[in-house]
């Protein structure tokens, strides 16, 4: 016979995990969105476009936040959790906004976040009837044919083609690659804690988040070797 008050919580549905992620990325991709709009449009800041020590700041910061929260995040609680995934998107917004123009930005990140929506749309219909890494290749696949409408409705040039589609392939690739370590984690969460699924899947959507920045990072120190003269001899 079981103790009086034990409770068996209830497992974390993967598919349902995996909509409510796609949800609150491509939120962030719209929070992006709008602070560079902010920021070059309504406000239109010419400091962020004209001095190049706001890029450096901004990267340095962007950095900087994505480490603290690498280290910080299994201290998180759901507010901070849903704090780190604003203040990521906020910081992304405006680096962005101090490289490149408003289209670009705006074609970018509303790809990737149609990108999640989709994701999203296919978690929900199809449920428990795709697994392991057939959703991803199904989402990535998605991604790459909006990428392709897009583009190819506004006759973008090589740069918005060939940034749109890493980004696509950039953060599914990601997707995939957490996606282990996120199920286990909301299954432990709610076992512990009894959190809810929409607690973790916020944790899940920042975690996809640094794990970007992360695997950006790492590319652009392994671009520094691989390419002649960055390199020390």
């Amino acid at each position: 016979m079981k103790p009086f008050g034990w409770i068996q919580p209830a497992q974390v549905a993967p598919a349902e995990l995996m909509v409510n992620i796609c949800l609150w990325l491509a939120a962030g991709m719209a929070l992006s969105i709008a602070t560079a709009w902010l920021v070059l449009d309504v406000m239109a800041i010419r400091a962020f476009t004209e001095h190049s020590a706001i890029i450096v700041l901004l990267v340095i910061l962007w950095f900087v936040a994505a480490l603290v929260l690498n280290v910080l995040f299994d201290r998180f609680n759901t507010w901070l959790a849903l704090a780190g995934l604003a203040l990521m998107s906020i910081l992304s917004g405006l680096l962005l906004a101090s490289l490149f123009p408003l289209a670009g930005i705006i074609v970018h990140l509303a790809i990737t976040g149609g990108m999640y929506l989709l994701g999203a749309a296919i978690a929900h219909f199809a449920g428990s009837s795709l697994r392991g890494s057939g959703y991803y290749w199904l989402m990535a696949l998605a991604g790459l044919l909006l990428a392709i409408a897009v583009n190819s409705l506004r006759h973008s040039g090589l740069l918005l083609w060939f940034g749109s589609i890493m980004a696509v392939l950039f953060f599914s690739a990601v997707s995939a690659y957490k996606s282990k370590s996120i199920a286990v984690s909301a299954r432990e969460l709610y076992a512990r804690e009894f959190t809810t699924v929409q607690s973790s899947a916020i944790r899940g959507a920042l975690a996809i988040w640094l794990g970007v920045i992360t695997a950006f990072f790492r590319t652009l120190e392994l671009l520094s070797y691989l390419l002649p003269g960055t390199s020390s001899r």
